[in-house]
């Protein structure tokens, strides 16, 4: 869990032994006044505001949005993505449902999620410390600061359960069931990293328990400075707070927080032109954004790491490009594609975009009537339009290299010619190759917008017994898609809660709810997560059958992923879950 710890510990306790042992009575001990200690650190609000930036920034630490999260953990295990790269055996198996303890992917995001922990568990400990000697006038940033610590807390803990939770609370049970350890004061020693699993409605409750504390520390708490408008304001504290009740099935406070932000947060659903690029680095911070990951771009360093003010996913997703002699170019790493069935499942049947015969992937070979039926159907949104929000098509869509505009190509070391291999669109550069913002992407990512809390809330209307406002929300969500007014009723509006979606397959073809979420949200990384609280992995894997290293291997207890190996030598109050 807190190897790292560990280890930290033990060079500090290595190099006091060594200046112990080392010091005698003619050597003259110069003490530095500028190294920090308790007694002087934190010594003012602005040393707490240091911190606070710090437990913000872990959320792009290199296992979390800095790197890892998307293509390499969540996006295999639910099939947003197939890989083109094939030299990676554990990457592989993520997409296989078969993921190993030993992978390193995996245990990336198990340490930076501990590190939030640990960080916001700091902070927590150097604010109560601080508070003695703080001013009465630094009493209100003191508590928005511990506010803003409980929710990030909350937060890297949210990840821990639905990642590596034995299960989620569903119908009253799996609570019992073993979630991972609760801690909440940083390590001191050796002994309070040996901590054994709680759990999973007592981490559940922690979370909630930490939510509600920062709801009443920053109860109307918005930020409006630009610099402040990534912090957690109350709005965002309260859409959590939904979202948690409606993962843990309390559908009665799911019903009251989740209405708050309806009715009160003053939050709208944005314009379907502005929606449509808020995912590439343009319109952040917008009127149905609650709370962002917030990213700029740095090019004194390459991302993947919290010391970085981006992200290097955008090199794991990039597309692909025609190059100059006709065939795919890479314009970063390019590892990861969106799965060939997620295409059709956004009502894409136009057939494939060779020309009947072709042997090899060059521009020469595209089929001119694709092209032309391609464009009609996106004119005619008789295809759902995330698809081109979620997705680059090739030789029909375009991205800027180097100044030029290049278009899209079969994706790069795909050698199925025959495969839908598009390249992704959310969280990529579309001017420029990611070399070319030093593989350090600025896009913010989404983590709780309204059309989140609409579905969420028509969920539990489904669960309340109102189904007829709960379709009216699963219909907001959809106009905005198609370009109609969001309050008013349109010619593409669900009549039914088991009406035909533009899904054909047994998960989603006549499941509105779960589609709306599905298409909304793809490649952002929710789905995961509404695959294991629903339980369909299985019919997930019936209908994706295999990535290109091999069948899927799904069984009951591919929900909960391995407790990494590192962990297990590290703890020895861990248990493993099952299956492993």
């Amino acid at each position: 869990m807190l190897r790292y710890i560990r280890k930290f510990t033990k060079s500090a306790v290595f190099l006091l032994l060594i200046s112990v042992t080392a010091c005698k009575d003619d050597f003259v001990e110069v003490n530095n006044p500028g190294a920090l200690s308790t007694s002087n650190y934190p010594g003012s609000i602005n040393d707490l505001q240091q911190l606070l930036t710090g437990l913000y920034a872990t959320q792009h630490s290199g296992g979390l949005y800095g790197h890892n999260l998307l293509g390499k953990a969540i996006g295999c295990w639910d099939h947003t993505v197939d890989l083109s790269w094939q030299g990676t055996a554990t990457w592989i198996a993520l997409a296989q449902n078969n993921t190993q303890p030993n992978d390193g992917f995996l245990f990336e995001t198990w340490r930076d999620t501990w590190k939030g922990v640990q960080r916001a568990n700091t902070l927590l400990t150097s604010i109560e410390a601080y508070r003695p000697k703080s001013l009465p006038a630094e009493q209100a940033a003191l508590n928005e600061i511990k506010g803003q610590a409980q929710f990030l807390r909350a937060w890297y803990y949210y990840y821990l359960i639905s990642i590596w939770g034995e299960s989620f609370i569903i119908n009253g049970q799996g609570g019992e069931k073993l979630g991972v350890p609760i801690i909440t004061e940083a390590a001191s020693g050796l002994d309070q990293t040996q901590v054994p699993r709680a759990t999973v409605k007592e981490v559940w409750d922690f979370i909630i328990s930490d939510l509600k504390s920062a709801e009443t520390l920053l109860a109307g708490k918005t930020w409006t400075a630009l610099n402040e408008k990534h912090k957690v304001s109350t709005w965002a504290v309260k859409g959590f707070l939904g979202k948690a009740y409606v993962y843990t099935q309390d559908w009665n406070n799911a019903k009251t927080y989740l209405k708050d932000v309806i009715d009160n947060s003053g939050k709208s659903l944005e314009p379907f032109d502005v929606y449509k690029d808020m995912f590439n680095g343009k319109n952040e911070f917008n009127s149905e954004s609650l709370f962002e990951v917030n990213l700029n771009s740095d090019m004194t360093t390459w991302g993947a790491g919290d010391v970085s003010a981006g992200s290097s996913i955008g090199m794991v997703l990039a597309p692909t490009y025609v190059g100059d002699n006709g065939s795919a170019a890479a314009s970063a790493w390019s590892n990861v594609f969106p799965h060939a069935k997620n295409i059709a499942r956004f009502g894409f049947n136009e057939g494939h975009y060779f020309k009947p015969g072709t042997t090899q992937a060059n521009a020469t070979n595209v089929d001119p009537e694709y092209v032309a039926r391609s464009l009609k159907v996106r004119q005619d949104k008789t295809v759902d339009p995330r698809l081109w929000v979620s997705c680059q098509q090739p030789y029909v869509d375009s991205m800027i290299v180097a100044g030029k505009k290049r278009a899209i190509s079969h994706y790069l070391d795909i050698t199925e010619i025959n495969m839908e291999a598009w390249s992704f669109r959310k969280f990529v550069n579309l001017t420029g190759a990611e070399s070319e913002i030093n593989m350090n992407n600025p896009s913010n990512f989404y983590w709780l917008r309204l059309a989140d809390v609409y579905l969420l809330y028509a969920e539990t209307l489904l669960n309340s017994g109102d189904n007829a406002t709960a379709l009216e929300y699963i219909n907001k969500v959809k106009r905005r898609a198609y370009s109609y007014p969001v309050d008013g009723a349109s010619p593409v509006d669900y009549q039914t809660l088991a009406d035909k979606t533009e899904a054909t397959d047994p998960v989603l073809g006549n499941d509105p709810l779960k589609y709306e979420r599905w298409a909304e949200f793809f490649g952002e990384g929710n789905w995961w997560f509404d695959v294991r609280r629903w339980q369909i992995g299985d019919k997930e894997a019936s209908y994706y059958q295999r990535v290109r290293g091999g069948a899927i291997e799904w069984a009951p207890t591919d929900y909960a992923q391995p407790i990494p190996v590192q962990e297990l030598n590290a703890n020895t109050k861990i248990t493993q879950n099952p299956g492993y």
